[in-house]
């Protein structure tokens, strides 16, 4: 061992609290840094294990009158891209939805990937178990076949190896089991896959207007990039323009990446977070400077000595660095142990929505080099003053110097120059973590617009082999009702095809007496299918006219429902009451085989009431404007009924309902799975875990800079202290009192925390500026943020400063002398 780092191993072992605090900072800053940047890097830079994961192409369909949208794309509008398309390499269609499994000992809600069979060569990983499906089995009338997700085999089929060729029911039809994919493998957060050509003659598919959850995933050819792809897309979307005005018009196509997509919204947030813990990690690195200046200054005879016998100021510095090598190799170390146990910690607060499925979150191999490289950054960062202070020896000794004179004086600025840094560094995080804070709250405190609580919400996904007509669904929802309405406990149910905070539908809404020439000319709202005492069971008042009753049936005058958004937008400055509007389009903009049949005839309705706005789909955004229709009423598309949305409101605490509930509806269909029950607090609530996420984060930053940055103010003073004991004793010795000395130490030290807390006011209002689009109902320079930040800052570091002060004011001033 070279005899340097010898001597470096001999001084720590010779100062084990020294190194123990030196280690313990360095752990908080970078553990916490790369427990961040685990997430950072499986979900940003490396979220998917497929073969050229980051060059997958997400592509939609999009309106080019409105740039930047997406929405789905078209089953036919797929088909003749793949076709005439030139510049890609496996162009693939994917879809999800929900289907019930049936035929095991409890049936279950799974969620189906149906892709073309291109998507498999695409992502190329292959199954562990069994094979993919061919272009053969992707194809109307087809033998139908399925592939199973490892989470689903394992969970369902106890990772039976039999499985294969085994027979399972995915509403109401049979599949045959030929394939089980990696553990990794999770495209479109699917359960199960299966081709999606056996679905390409249903209405759906065949209708180039109605889009339902229909993307289109693919990579450029080798050599070609996205933007080429864009172009050669642009062109086959004008074709389609010109061969399909009436559904293809202004209709372009929106390409991203599919890690852009996927991520996207978190990526803004986590990388402010990956911002703030290196804002952390700086600070500990100044703490450590600090400590490490302050051995150094101890040790200025030594160098000297060094310097008189022949070292050079090269081997000087070498030294140094040397001897804080192990240093920063065990703060290294340390923070491996904190990462790993913090990433678990991280994990359980992490939204789940946010990420990619395929995400693996871990301390793996890049993130241990990422790890190492920082560690070897903060041993720069945090010896370079130590070293350079502890070389001046080289040219300018003093033996008989001791702690005084030029050395120790630019050793102090420098010291304060650190403080400064730490103490404007906590007030940014501090003022982040405060706006986010302050935003939590005002949205939190966001009056949805109907009565959230004793409210549960059960969605329901009937098998079409059992409830193949719309009867047969609303029948059985009707029962349901019927029943559930019946229990002591319960004080109101309804059914509904859609509900705030679980999904949303939308439909154009026509007025009559305007003249519309373009479907795009028709605005569209929310809209509803619900039973009678929706309105009650949802908690949704009823501002003008009537609610539904017994006499709004099929066969009667058609009525439909608006809230004041809808009322406002379409029908402004009139009474509403009595008007006829339309969900649909008329009868004029459509051609046959533009729409399935049930679903192509649309009918006017009399407005009959106005109820209250809801928010739907968050409490950030405004209530959209939304209608409501009797299912009665409603078209004859069973595939419209068979999804229906039970709210149920109960009298007293609503999961003490959940079991009788679960039992009533098996025994209404002992096959359908019934597994989400959730209060709609819960859901509501969910909706903020992301800002939650990111609250909780950066407020344990903010609070861990702040306690770094007390302890290192209260280094200082303590340093600055020791250094002028003698100034002090003879102070002391002249005259001044006790209260003179406190003011003294604590106003030069509180000055340096000033110009750090200017500072940093300076720096959070450029982050409250970058903040702006995540915060809600405050503006970004929050006066009573602010004040309370700078408040709290003030309050710990004149905390710091008084301790180490009032123990200067305890100096004896002959002792102080004498050690002179």
């Amino acid at each position: 061992m070279p005899p340097l780092l010898r001597f470096a191993l001999r001084q720590l072992l010779k100062n084990p609290g020294f190194t123990a605090t030196v280690t313990l900072v360095l752990a908080l800053g970078i553990g916490a840094t790369t427990a961040i940047f685990s997430v950072v890097h499986a979900v940003l830079l490396n979220p998917f294990p497929y073969q050229d994961g980051n060059q997958i192409l997400f592509v939609g369909s999009s309106r080019l009158d409105q740039p930047g949208s997406q929405m789905p794309v078209a089953y036919p509008d797929y088909l003749e891209w793949r076709q005439q398309v030139k510049t890609v390499e496996h162009l693939g269609f994917a879809s999800g939805s929900a289907v019930t499994l049936t035929g095991i000992p409890e049936p279950a809600v799974l969620r189906n990937g149906a892709i073309s069979a291109a998507v498999w060569p695409l992502l190329g990983l292959p199954p562990v178990l069994g094979r993919v499906f061919t272009e053969a089995e992707d194809a109307v009338g087809a033998a139908p076949v399925a592939v199973l997700s490892h989470a689903t085999w394992q969970r369902r089929f106890q990772g039976d190896p039999g499985v294969l060729g085994r027979l399972i029911i995915l509403d109401g039809k049979s599949y045959t089991v030929i394939g089980v994919m990696p553990p990794v493998f999770k495209f479109w957060a699917a359960d199960v896959w299966t081709p999606v050509g056996l679905q390409a003659d249903t209405d759906i598919m065949r209708s180039r207007l109605m889009r339902m959850d229909t993307w289109v995933v693919t990579r450029a050819r080798p050599g070609l990039g996205k933007d080429d792809v864009q172009t050669e897309l642009d062109l086959l979307a004008r074709q389609l323009a010109l061969q399909f005005p009436e559904t293809n018009k202004d209709v372009g196509v929106a390409i991203r990446f599919l890690a852009e997509s996927v991520a996207g919204p978190f990526r803004d947030p986590l990388l402010g977070l990956l911002f703030a813990v290196a804002c952390v990690l700086l600070i500990a690195c100044a703490n450590v400077a600090n400590l490490l200046l302050a051995r150094t200054s101890a040790r200025r005879r030594e160098y000297a000595v060094r310097a008189a016998l022949g070292a050079s100021r090269g081997q000087l510095l070498r030294q140094t660095l040397v001897e804080s090598l192990p240093l920063a190799l065990l703060g290294g170390g340390a923070g491996l142990v904190v990462a790993v146990w913090g990433l678990d910690g991280l994990l359980a607060i992490l939204p789940q929505d946010a990420v990619p499925a395929e995400a693996q979150i871990r301390v793996n191999g890049p993130v241990m080099l990422f790890s190492l490289a920082v560690t070897l950054g903060t041993l720069l960062l945090f010896a370079l003053f130590p070293a350079l202070e502890g070389s001046r020896a080289a040219v300018s000794p003093a033996l008989s110097e001791g702690s005084r004179g030029t050395a120790s004086r630019a050793t102090g600025r420098i010291r304060a120059g650190l403080i400064i840094a730490e103490v404007a560094l906590s007030l940014m995080l501090l003022v982040g973590a405060g706006l986010l804070i302050r935003s939590l709250q005002q949205i939190s405190a966001v009056d949805v617009g109907f009565d959230r609580h004793n409210l549960l919400a059960i969605p329901l996904q009937l098998p079409e082999a059992r409830y193949a007509g719309s009867e047969q669904a609303t029948t059985f929802f009707e029962d349901a009702v019927t029943r559930l309405q019946d229990l002591p406990a319960i004080a109101a149910v309804a059914a509904t095809t859609n509900a705030p905070f679980i999904g949303g539908s939308g439909m154009p809404l026509a007025v009559e007496g305007r003249a519309y020439q373009d479907l795009n000319e028709i605005r569209g709202v929310q809209f509803s299918l619900v039973t009678r005492d929706y309105f009650r069971a949802q908690g949704l008042p009823l501002r003008r006219g009537r609610v539904f009753d017994d006499t709004d049936r099929a066969g009667s005058q058609p009525v439909i429902i608006l809230n004041e958004a809808a009322a406002k937008e379409f029908l402004p400055g009139v009474d509403p009451l009595g008007k006829r509007v339309m969900l649909g389009a008329p009868e004029h903009l459509l051609t046959p085989g533009m729409l399935p049949p049930g679903f192509d005839t649309f009918q006017w309705a009399t407005v009959v009431g106005v109820v209250r706005d809801a928010r739907h789909f968050g409490q950030a955004g405004d209530p959209p404007p939304a209608a409501f229709i009797p299912v009665r009423q409603g078209w004859d598309y069973p595939q419209m009924r068979r999804f229906m949305i039970l709210l149920i409101r109960t009298h007293g605490e609503p999961t003490a309902a959940v079991p009788v509930l679960r039992e009533i509806l098996k025994s209404l269909d002992r096959n359908l799975p019934v597994e989400r029950i959730s209060p709609m607090d819960s859901l509501i609530s969910d909706t903020l875990q992301g800002t939650r996420f990111n609250t909780v984060l950066l407020g344990l930053f903010a609070g861990v800079a702040l306690a770094l940055s007390a302890v290192g103010i209260y280094g200082v003073v303590a340093w600055n202290v020791t250094q002028r004991t003698r100034e002090i004793g003879v102070r002391l010795a002249l005259g001044a009192n006790r209260g003179n000395v406190l003011r003294l130490v604590v106003g030069q030290s509180m000055r340096v925390v000033g110009v750090g807390i200017v500072l940093g006011v300076a720096g959070a209002i450029a982050v409250a500026h970058v903040m702006r689009s995540t915060l809600f109902g405050i503006s970004t320079f929050d006066p009573v943020t602010f004040c309370a930040v700078v408040s709290l800052l003030a309050a710990a570091a004149l905390l710091a400063c008084w301790l180490p002060a009032r123990r200067a004011t305890k100096v004896d001033p002959m002792v102080a002398l004498r050690s002179e």
